[in-house]
């Protein structure tokens, strides 16, 4: 029997999505078209590869065992790829770049925006994760490299970590909020209130957060989050329709705040990203990938600009101290 590339990344599609209509929107092909090559597929093996339900689908025993043979399979023609077909110039191919919550609302779709500019021939696609889930992903070949939270793996050896400059993220809250009036405030203000998240909380930022929790005995205990919601455009209409607070950058949300629909309350030190671009040791990653990079990088630089010139706009007094100390300390991720 034999199977077509393509086919296989249909497949291994589907098994991530868990739905024909997602991968078929991920992949950006028609479902009836994505259904079609996982029949041939199955006709080819003999048997069913997942099993459907109202719910979506998910593999069978055979299934399961020809996704991983594929994975192999994929990851090796994608290595390939990287080594031979790109090393001469970033003209065509493919790269794959894993962004954690906070870049993937940032600097990872501004560089993604000029790399497709510049290079039209090259397709893109950004995989966004928990911060904690994507060395898994890069060990894997799933990814070329990442841009995300390194403090939990800095130590590691085979992974290349360039540590970018910290940004302050800070307390917000919907128009009106009773906290509002107490502005600039604390961590210690926020207990009263449910907290929403855009992704899970490093060690770093948490051990913090919780000590305080612990030490305030007024209050009875709320779970921390209180809420994880995966996308900033949920986050934001969670806290603009509830007493919720967050803790946000400030370039997603500046429209908000100058709008009115959203308010700065204040920050803490410690209230701060530690991103790397992150990549293996060792390994080549190609023209294209490492353009991405550079561009990355740059987009780095205009979001810290950005930042200093909106909070000194849009931050209450004493936090925007807070941000401008944060600023003059070198930057160590």
């Amino acid at each position: 029997m034999t199977f077509e590339l393509r086919q296989l990344r249909h497949l291994l599609a589907v098994a991530e999505q868990g739905s024909f209509g997602r991968a078929a929107a991920a992949l950006g092909m028609t479902q009836p078209a994505l259904s079609r090559s996982i029949k041939l597929l199955e006709r080819a093996v003999g048997g069913a590869l997942f099993v459907r339900s109202a719910q979506g689908v998910t593999p069978s025993d055979q299934g399961r065992l020809m996704i991983a043979r594929a994975s192999d399979l994929v990851r090796a023609a994608d290595d390939f790829d990287r080594a031979f077909v790109r090393r001469g110039g970033p003209g065509a191919g493919q790269v794959v770049v894993g962004a954690g919550p906070y870049p993937a609302e940032t600097i990872v779709p501004a560089a993604v925006a000029r790399f497709a500019a510049a290079h039209p021939q090259v397709r893109v696609r950004v995989v966004r994760r928990e911060w904690d889930d994507l060395p898994r992903l890069l060990r894997a070949r799933e990814v070329d490299f990442f841009v995300g939270e390194f403090s939990t793996f800095e130590t590691e050896q085979d992974l290349d970590i360039a540590p970018l400059a910290p940004h302050q993220v800070y307390f917000v809250a919907r128009r009106g909020h009773p906290l509002r009036r107490k502005a600039p405030v604390t961590a210690e203000h926020t207990f009263d209130y449910p907290f929403v998240a855009l992704s899970r909380h490093p060690l770093r930022v948490l051990e913090p957060m919780l000590a305080k929790r612990r030490h305030d005995t007024r209050r009875p205990a709320r779970p921390f989050p209180a809420i994880e919601s995966g996308t900033l455009a949920s986050v934001r209409r969670i806290v603009a329709d509830s007493d919720a607070i967050a803790a946000l950058p400030l370039p997603p949300i500046a429209e908000d705040v100058e709008q009115g629909r959203l308010v700065v309350l204040g920050t803490e030190p410690w209230m701060s990203t530690r991103y790397a671009i992150v990549g293996l040791v060792g390994r080549d990653p190609g023209a294209a990938v490492r353009s991405l990079v550079d561009l990355v990088r740059e987009a780095e630089v205009t979001l810290t600009r950005e930042e200093a010139r909106l909070a000194a706009r849009l931050v209450p007094e004493r936090s925007a101290r807070v941000s401008a100390a944060r600023a003059a300390v070198p930057a160590n991720g």
